[in-house]
């Protein structure tokens, strides 16, 4: 999105009209089903006069982007209020950026821990291929008393709920 914003800026910044800006831009974005898609909707609108904000506005409905709902908003700001287009267009464009640099560091933040859940909630499942290895019959084992297979079922149970309330914690530090 924020190649997007940068790419539609530039030649508005130098005086080319919307309609023209998105047209030109429309080509760079066409291996992008997404962006050529709403490419292709913003140019036909400005072309007809529309305005470009309800194109900006329908797609974030369908995509539910927050990125997208940033540029729309911007954008519908300059066509009600005349503000320059290409100013909106450049803040929308740092906030962006800044927003996935930020995206970038939370996930490189987590990458330890989430690799040390994995190990954790992995680990107790190398039990039986390590007996299995050292001849003990896994099936024997867990299954050769009640007391073995409720404890297998508690464990199973167990590092399941591990592993959602790990993933929990880490989707809520995202």
């Amino acid at each position: 999105m924020a190649e997007l914003v940068a790419t539609l800026a530039a030649p508005l910044r130098a005086g080319v009209v919307p309609s023209a800006a998105l047209a030109a831009a429309e080509p760079s974005f066409a291996d992008d089903p997404a962006l050529a898609s709403l490419l292709a909707e913003l140019v036909a609108a400005a072309r007809t006069g529309a305005p470009v904000a309800e194109v900006w506005l329908g797609h974030v409905d369908a995509n539910r982007s927050p990125d997208l709902q940033f540029v729309a908003q911007a954008w519908a700001l300059t066509e009600r209020t005349g503000a320059p287009l290409a100013d909106a267009l450049d803040s929308c464009e740092a906030v962006l950026r800044a927003r996935e640099r930020g995206r970038a560091r939370v996930a490189s933040a987590a990458a330890g821990p989430r690799a040390s859940m994995a190990v954790l909630c992995l680990l107790p499942a190398s039990g039986p291929v390590v007996g299995a290895a050292v001849g003990v019959d896994p099936a024997t084992l867990y299954f050769s008393s009640t007391a073995a297979t409720v404890s297998l079922a508690l464990g199973l149970v167990l590092a399941a709920g591990g592993w959602w309330w790990s993933r929990r914690i880490l989707r809520c530090a995202a």
